[in-house]
This record gives C-alpha cells, sequence and structure tokens, in this order.
C-alpha cells in the first residue's frame, strides 16, 4: 500500500529538501551538511557530502532516513491523498549522488541527481533523476540567501505526474568558509495540479573542515 501511495500520489513522502548554496566545494576539499527535515507526520535525518573536483565540479552525495508515521494521518491532512485510510508505520532509506555544476561563481549552480529510494521490507526501490537549480545572494559577511527550485521525474514507471519543489533557505554564520547553519523551508507540488502542495522544514549545518 505505501510503495503504491509513494508511486501514484506524487511520492510525497520522499526527501525533497535542498540545504545548500550556489557555492562549490573547493578543490580537493570536502562539506559535510548533517539535517534534520520535518513535514506531514514525516521526520526525516540525513547527511549530505561533496567533494570539490576542481572550481567548476563538485560531486555530491546524499544519504535520508525517512520515518512515516501514518497512525497520526488525519482526513486532508494531506493534499495528495487522505492519509486516515491508512493505518501503520513505515521506514525508507533514501540515496543520491550527482553533479554540481557552477554558473555564476556563488551565485547560481545547477545539481543533478539521481535518487534511490526503498521501503523496509520492500524489494522496490523507486529511481528519479532530480535537476536543481540554486541561486545565493550573500548578504555581508555572515548571511545568505538560497533559494532553489527541484523536478522530480520517476525513471521507472509510467506517470506524467512530475513534481516541483519550491525550497527557500538561508545561511547564518560567523565565518561563511568555515560553517554553516542551514534553516529551510520549502514545498512540493504536483505541476498540473492546483493543490497547495505539501510543505516541509528543516535544518542544517554545512562544516567545510
Amino acid at each position: 500500500i505505501l510503495l503504491f501511495v509513494l508511486l501514484v500520489f506524487g511520492c510525497a513522502p520522499i526527501t525533497f529538501s535542498n540545504l545548500q548554496s550556489a557555492k562549490m566545494t573547493r578543490e580537493g576539499k570536502f562539506e559535510y551538511t548533517p539535517s534534520f527535515s520535518s513535514s506531514i507526520n514525516t521526520n526525516s535525518f540525513g547527511l549530505q557530502t561533496s567533494y570539490g573536483l576542481n572550481n567548476k565540479y563538485n560531486v555530491r552525495l546524499r544519504l535520508e532516513r525517512i520515518l512515516i508515521d501514518f497512525d497520526g494521518f488525519e482526513s486532508d491532512s494531506s493534499n495528495f491523498i487522505d492519509m486516515s485510510i491508512f493505518n501503520f508505520k513505515a521506514n525508507i532509506t533514501h540515496l543520491s549522488f550527482g553533479i554540481k555544476y557552477q554558473l555564476l561563481k556563488n551565485k547560481s549552480a545547477i545539481y543533478i541527481p539521481l535518487s534511490f529510494t526503498k521501503i523496509d521490507d520492500n524489494s522496490e526501490i523507486i529511481k528519479q533523476i532530480e535537476p536543481t537549480y540554486i541561486h545565493s545572494f550573500t548578504l555581508g559577511k555572515y548571511f545568505e540567501i538560497n533559494p532553489s527550485i527541484k523536478a522530480l521525474i520517476p525513471l521507472d514507471f509510467d506517470t506524467k505526474d512530475y513534481l516541483l519543489a519550491y525550497n527557500l533557505g538561508f545561511g547564518i554564520s560567523s565565518n561563511l568558509s568555515k560553517w554553516v547553519i542551514r534553516p529551510e523551508v520549502g514545498i512540493l507540488k504536483e505541476i498540473r495540479s492546483e493543490e497547495s502542495g505539501l510543505p516541509h522544514m528543516s535544518i542544517g549545518l554545512s562544516l567545510y573542515p
């Protein structure tokens, strides 16, 4: 039943936060970003890491553990489906990796990961490509704003119900080159739907050792 919900009703519980800026990890260096996200009866704990291949390209990896409590869903609690008809919990593992490319230095970038999402005790794996555009506005030495848009495009089943995630992230630090606290809010919408979509609130901590 859960797999049916994920595939047919827009993969609503799948990770769609961004938690990064358009800035690149320096060549030969790493970035680590542990994070926590919360949506409707869904909590996610994750870790992203980035490695600088050169000044233009980074490779990124993300691992997320998603915990869904369907016992707590109420009628009309999700714009994708009335989840009150279900009565169980689910644990999901999400893995994604891809290449991030700099468009304008410290200002804009694109990130194109492949993602694989598996429900515990189920052999099916949901595969998606998630092209993401990120723009960054740096305000002084201590603050940045990072709007982004991400498309979630399924690769392994026949559907035209593609999704878009709109995220607005912030970066707060006394030294943006060493560490950044990343609060973020966002919403996941089906392209052709007029519904308000599925929201999330997230926070991450980027570290540049």
